[in-house]
């Protein structure tokens, strides 16, 4: 197993649904089980400009799932850097269940490759290409560091096992592996919410986030200790799926320039056709490399 012990970005980016990635339909392994897929659309604004778009899909078969996100921004000419990317994320919610997270991307004009395969929650393998820089104050990722984790996009799904929505459910801990680095997200301060403005309407779980670094970071670095005190993130969750499942129906991540924004704009029905092979999405997010 080869693990990269380095950072080009914070996994903050990801919770803001701003990492690069998209997804490929589950196979329908589960013999008779219907395929059920659900999208949203989501609008990302910055100092309350419009700056890009997203289209987060869920497809579940019996067991199988795949997730889907096809994101572009368009940035603000000096607080953002070029990048532009793809990837793919399926498995099985099975007992020791597979999952494989892959990304091809472009960040800072610099193509950027990630394979990530799970099993059980545990890391079964990883690589980066190319390695992040070498830095001196990089924490070094440890074995146990890659038990009990999900990749950045599983992170933004919240299994139900009933129906209703409960401020209980904000209090978890979501371990998340990106292929480089290891972070926690701990959710807290829970309320139920009723959503009558947007897209979606009805209850919704509204939980705090806080980010915690734990492994393959800058321990120096000044977005880690910015993100790391952040205490303005907030995160929406709406049910899906018959109630089984809750996706994000809005993010807010304050920074050191202004509040990022994401708020679901089409909440259900069909995905839109998906863009020609080999056609990137735009992103532009603040550089630590």
């Amino acid at each position: 197993m080869r693990v990269v012990s380095g950072r080009r970005r914070g996994m903050p980016v990801a919770l803001a649904l701003v990492g690069l990635l998209s997804g490929a339909p589950a196979a329908n392994a589960a013999g008779d089980a219907p395929t059920r897929r659900f999208t949203v659309a989501y609008g990302l604004s910055f100092l309350n400009l419009r700056v890009g778009e997203a289209t987060l899909a869920v497809e579940r078969a019996g067991e199988r799932y795949a997730l889907e996100l096809e994101a572009g921004l368009r940035g603000l000419a000096g607080f953002f850097l070029d990048g532009a990317g793809k990837a793919t994320v399926a498995g099985s919610t099975a007992r020791g269940g597979a999952a494989t997270f892959r990304v091809d991307s472009r960040y800072a004009g610099k193509p950027v490759a990630v394979s990530l395969e799970l099993a059980g929650g545990r890391v079964r393998s990883t690589m980066v290409e190319p390695p992040p820089t070498p830095r001196p104050d990089r924490v070094p990722v440890a074995p146990d560091d890659l038990i009990g984790v999900v990749d950045p996009l599983t992170m933004l799904t919240i299994s139900l096992k009933t129906s209703a929505l409960e401020a209980a459910l904000c209090d978890r801990r979501i371990a998340v592996f990106d292929g480089a680095m290891r972070a926690d997200l701990m959710l807290s301060r829970g309320s139920v919410v009723e959503v009558t403005e947007g897209a979606y309407r009805g209850p919704a779980l509204d939980c705090r986030v806080r980010w915690v670094p734990v492994s393959g970071h800058r321990a120096q670095g000044a977005n880690v200790r910015r993100m790391a005190e952040n205490d303005d993130l907030r995160v929406r969750f709406a049910p899906i799926l018959d109630g089984t499942l809750l996706l994000p129906v809005s993010i807010s991540v304050a920074t050191g320039w202004g509040t990022v924004r994401i708020e679901a704009t089409r909440w259900g029905g069909e995905a839109p056709a998906a863009p020609e092979q080999g056609a990137n999405v735009k992103v532009r997010l603040p550089n630590e490399r």
